[in-house]
């Protein structure tokens, strides 16, 4: 049996956050300087500057650099904040009586928040799966999710052949759809899509899927 995680992992710590009593000032900095690179790296993506993303924050480049000494140590906490967030919506769907219910809803609520983030997503996602800083994360997210597939598969209600990557993919895969250029299409095709994705969960008239799911290893 896998070991209780507490409800929320520490942030990544930066500088100023060793400091026993953290001003509240610094903290709407660094929310400040989350937002505004996150806006910045999906426009112009990780060339942006520093100098960018703290006039946009409305502080000073010497201050974004307190919080974070490098750009790298911003993009990992901008991570941080993401999967944590995914952490969260699974933890919630857990507390729904009904498992279909449950991954229905996981699903539903992660593509839309992916769906509205994705420029920033896409913009730093490669160091997602390399950054040690994030490891706990990563592991701590697919153990939540597993836990709501388990559950909704010993219900009978999700086919048995599908693992938490399985899930963690498809998710994503029904989030990139937002980002197909195309004149006229609706911002909330999406939908429609991710409809065809959870009938395909279902076990029934399910078929033997060929590859095999992709090793959990390389989410952890």
């Amino acid at each position: 049996m896998p070991l209780p995680f507490p409800h929320s992992l520490p942030p990544i710590v930066t500088q100023e956050e060793t400091s026993p009593a953290l001003r509240a000032d610094a903290a709407r900095n660094r929310l400040r300087i989350l937002a505004a690179a996150s806006d910045v790296f999906a426009e112009r993506g990780l060339d942006a500057s520093t100098a960018e993303i703290a006039r946009r924050a409305g502080v000073g480049e010497a201050t974004l650099f307190r919080r974070f000494p490098s750009k790298h140590d911003l993009i990992v906490a901008i991570l941080a904040e993401r999967i944590d967030a995914v952490i969260a919506t699974a933890e919630e769907c857990l507390g729904e009586p009904d498992p279909w219910d449950a991954v229905e809803r996981f699903f539903t609520v992660l593509v839309e928040q992916q769906v509205h983030d994705q420029g920033a997503l896409e913009a730093v996602k490669d160091e997602c799966m390399t950054d040690p800083a994030l490891a706990a994360r990563r592991k701590r997210v697919m153990e939540v999710i597993g836990r709501l597939l388990r559950r909704a598969q010993q219900a009978g209600v999700v086919r048995d052949d599908l693992t938490a990557p399985d899930i963690a993919l498809l998710t994503a895969a029904a989030s990139s759809l937002s980002g197909i250029a195309f004149p006229g299409l609706r911002p909330d095709l999406w939908r429609r899509y991710l409809g065809v994705i959870l009938d395909g969960i279902r076990p029934d008239g399910a078929t033997r899927l060929r590859p095999p799911p992709p090793p959990r290893r390389l989410f952890e």
